[in-house]
């Protein structure tokens, strides 16, 4: 809640058919769980569309004492640029380098982003059940982010990607406005960690000064710090990848585990390939082991005549439908 949000204090700011990427077949290796609620880095296919939003954002730090001002006056319920002066920032990068102004250098508090976008209309037709998904490739450090004024996720850390379907939010033919207020301030909970520490002689500082005191040999660089992408998928999709891989004499292991999210009802089909396109080995099913006889292993560069050496695993979803008594494709 905003009462939540008033002030940083000595506790730090409040509570607040798919291509898989390249394989390489190495010694060791034990199996792995899939997360719940996979990561895969988006990637356009016959069945995926992404928009990356990368370029000029609105931008705009909450100077305000407390720095609470964004949330009391409500900057996420209208365009950005109605809540007060506002500058182009470029997404990704670090606001700390941007500018010429010192005082946004060593900013400690909420900066708010805001962008306006246009979704292709086709993947808002209800009849093709698609999936939009919004994706921040990293922030730093705490971020909230809404959609069209609706507060659609929140994340701690500034080093992990985080994302949120957001289609329900969206109208064809309609802006989409994309508003993300993030937090710079380091506590002895965050990574890395710091201290804030109010500085109260009002002979020598200003009321309400503070300092972000820290103890690493490097800059407390803030922002969104990667791509933000629009990405779709069918309602029904592959969600998540695992892959171990170990050697047994001279046949390499690849362990999968695939997770399909929206649909009970599908088979997968499995395809390992070499450098050279050509199909090593195949199998079905969202869990099981694909071997490779011979198989060229990974190595550095001038340790092998083949140096970084890559398989790819190609998985496909094939949706099932009941006809005529059985499940068919």
């Amino acid at each position: 809640p905003p009462s939540a949000l008033r002030a940083l204090d000595e506790r730090g700011w409040p509570g607040m058919a798919l291509l898989a990427a390249a394989l390489c077949l190495v010694l060791g290796g034990r199996p792995a769980l899939a997360l719940e609620g996979g990561l895969l880095y988006p990637r356009e296919s016959p069945s995926r569309e992404l928009k990356d939003l990368s370029g000029l954002w609105s931008f705009r730090a909450d100077w305000s004492e407390p720095r609470d001002a964004g949330f009391v006056q409500r900057w996420y319920q209208q365009p950005l640029r109605q809540s007060g002066p506002v500058i182009d920032m470029p997404v990704p990068a670090s606001f700390n380098e941007i500018t010429q102004d010192p005082n946004l250098r060593k900013y400690v508090g909420w900066v708010w982003y805001e962008k306006e976008v246009v979704p292709p209309a086709r993947w808002l037709q209800k009849e093709t059940g698609t999936r939009v998904v919004l994706r921040i490739g990293s922030a730093h450090y705490y971020s909230i982010v809404w959609v069209n004024g609706v507060q659609v996720t929140e994340h701690e850390g500034g080093h992990l990607p985080f994302e949120v379907e957001i289609g329900s939010l969206l109208q064809p033919m309609e802006l989409c406005r994309i508003t993300v207020a993030i937090n710079n301030t380091l506590t002895p909970h965050t990574l890395p960690p710091g201290t804030i520490q109010y500085l109260k002689d009002e002979s020598m500082y200003p009321k309400g000064y503070f300092v972000q005191n820290t103890r690493f040999d490097f800059f407390n660089y803030a922002g969104i710090h990667r791509p933000v992408i629009l990405y779709t998928t069918p309602s029904a999709y592959i969600d998540d990848i695992t892959v171990t891989t170990d050697l047994a004499d001279n046949i390499g292991l690849l362990q999968y585990l695939v997770s399909v999210r929206g649909s009970p009802h599908y088979a997968l089909t499995l395809t390992l390939r070499n450098r050279e396109g050509v199909v090593v080995a195949t199998a079905n099913g969202s869990a099981g082991e694909l071997k490779v006889l011979e198989p060229n292993l990974w190595w550095p560069y001038l340790m092998n005549e083949q140096p970084g050496y890559l398989y790819y695993l190609e998985v496909t979803y094939w949706g099932l439908t009941l006809r005529g008594g059985g499940m068919l494709p």
